[in-house]
């Protein structure tokens, strides 16, 4: 009796604690895998919105040790894992039970995972044609289980640092046109190699670039208009298309050129001292 007692005050306890939740912040959630941030679609959370702009703004709501709960920013409306079969996750639950509480984990690089306290997976993003959110994930965490914890405070200013970025410059893009190495005109690339190239600009000023073959990376001190770029390094792989090879020459060269940058809904432009366009980006 006194031990079913003790165990009936331990829980207690605990819904008491969750349901005394800390001051909240206002955060976006972001997948690293796409660099989509987390918007709405049907009802329920994808990883679908390119910028903040089509995105869900969330307070991130801290509860005892590493679990959370998210609610819409400015409302009672919390989210909610467990939707249908596939466990998806929606807003609009009016408390935080066991479906609304989740399991953050910090990852290397800055993102973390999230796991259903329910039934114990990871959210994955990127669940079917609409990039949906589901507690659906077993192991460690993968590609499409890694997201960023994005400051709504901090869309629109650098993190600090050296090197840093805006966060509304952050994420992973694909090259559309880039100034050629040999003459400095402003090429478009064909669409083989604008599927296969993938930026990933990071908010500590980490630039990585491939085509699929070698990596350029760079590490970058932006503010505002401002562009500044450390040293290009690339690795030593031989490619064996040609085309390949001249694209990572292209980019590496016009990432060292850059030192004004313009952002235009879901395109990124680089000029260069001279005003030129060395290299444009898309989500």
């Amino acid at each position: 009796m006194k031990r079913l007692l003790g165990l009936a005050m331990a829980t207690f306890a605990a819904a008491l604690a969750f349901a005394a939740p800390s001051k909240a912040e206002e955060i976006y959630l972001q997948s690293t895998h796409s660099g989509h941030f987390v918007g709405e679609s049907g009802g329920l959370l994808a990883a679908n919105s390119r910028s903040v702009s089509g995105a869900v703004r969330l307070e991130i709501v801290r509860l005892q040790a590493n679990r959370v709960a998210f609610r819409l920013a400015g409302g009672n409306s919390y989210v909610r894992a467990g939707v249908g079969q596939q466990t998806y996750l929606k807003t609009g639950s009016p408390h935080i039970r066991g479906w609304e509480m989740f399991r953050m984990s910090r990852l290397p690089g800055g993102s973390v995972a999230l796991r259903s306290e329910q039934n114990g997976k990871l959210v994955r993003a990127g669940v079917g044609n609409g990039s949906f959110l589901a507690a659906i994930s077993n192991g460690k965490p993968q590609a499409w289980e890694r997201f960023r914890i994005v400051p709504a405070s901090a869309i629109a200013q650098p993190q600090g640092g050296p090197y840093a970025v805006s966060l509304a410059i952050t994420g992973v893009w694909r090259v559309r046109h880039v100034a050629a190495h040999q003459t400095g005109y402003l090429t478009e690339l064909s669409g083989r190699l604008a599927a296969a190239s993938r930026v990933e600009i990071r908010g500590d000023g980490d630039f990585r670039a491939t085509f699929g073959c070698n990596t350029i990376s760079s590490r970058i001190a932006q503010s505002g208009p401002s562009w500044n770029g450390g040293s290009v390094m690339t690795t030593k792989m031989g490619c064996p298309n040609l085309s390949v090879t001249s694209a990572e020459r292209s980019l590496a060269k016009a990432t060292g050129d850059a030192v004004r940058v313009g952002l235009d809904g879901d395109q990124l432009t680089l000029r260069d001292n001279s005003g030129n366009r060395v290299l444009v980006l898309v989500r």
